[in-house]
């Protein structure tokens, strides 16, 4: 059975369109930790980033403040810095996959794309400041406002209310295969992400046919007339 076709497409954000690690944190954090117990890197990214008790956890999903996530932090690990130097600790880990975000650009008018992302509000101001690519998509479904990081079913509940469509005409992509697992449970069409390239190579075959991107990430029609992307800066 064929599938239907696709209107909305929703992309994950970081390791998809932001590659990044927060092992980073860890380690710019570790020479200001006065703590005993925490005097490795490893210890410390335990500590913020356990995917069950990682104290992180309530900071993605919008339970305290950044200011008293930093306090807690400050307190815990025994941290001797301010907020003002801390943030560009915890903010600049990202990089930008650009192959990535020139077939959003391609994208962009011609299917509504929403962003559905585990994030917090210190990164994504940062992220909004840095990467200006962030601003076309149509919709952000973000963790730390919907009070839900995935793979909570509510927050893809949240993304399947604002697309307004049937799920099955809805597109995910993440580069963790649990989550796009947690979409398809609930009808909606999943990608893996593993490479800019394998991505551009699913996205031409679950597409409108005859839309395919060319050698820059621009995107051209069946004639090979380039798409009309005069409005790719909007949104």
């Amino acid at each position: 059975m064929q599938s239907p076709p696709i209107e909305v497409i929703l992309f994950d954000l970081g390791n998809v369109i932001l590659p990044f690690h927060h092992y980073q944190i860890a380690e710019k954090l570790s020479p200001f930790c006065q703590h005993e117990k925490f005097q490795h890197p490893q210890e410390i990214f335990s500590y913020l980033f356990d995917l069950e008790n990682g104290v992180n956890n309530r900071f993605d999903c919008g339970k305290i403040s950044p200011l008293a996530f930093f306090q807690s932090l400050k307190e815990a690990l025994r941290l001797s810095l301010s907020f003002e130097e801390f943030t560009p600790i915890w903010n600049d880990i990202f990089s930008e996959n650009k192959e990535v975000t020139e077939m959003i650009l391609s994208l962009k008018g011609k299917w509504r794309l929403g962003l559905l992302s585990n994030t917090d509000p210190l990164h994504f101001e940062f992220i909004l400041s840095k990467f200006p690519t962030i601003r076309v998509f149509d919709k952000w479904i973000l963790s730390y406002e919907v009070g839900f990081k995935k793979p909570a079913v509510e927050i893809y509940q949240k993304a399947i209310e604002w697309a307004s469509v049937e799920p099955p005409k809805i597109l995910f992509i993440d580069d963790i295969k649990g989550q796009v697992d947690v979409a398809v449970s609930l009808g909606i069409q999943g990608i893996h992400f593993i490479s800019a390239h394998q991505l551009k190579e699913e996205l031409q075959k679950r597409l409108l046919h005859g839309f395919y991107f060319d050698e820059v990430g621009g995107s051209l029609n069946a004639d090979g007339d380039p798409g009309n992307d005069n409005n790719l800066l909007s949104g």
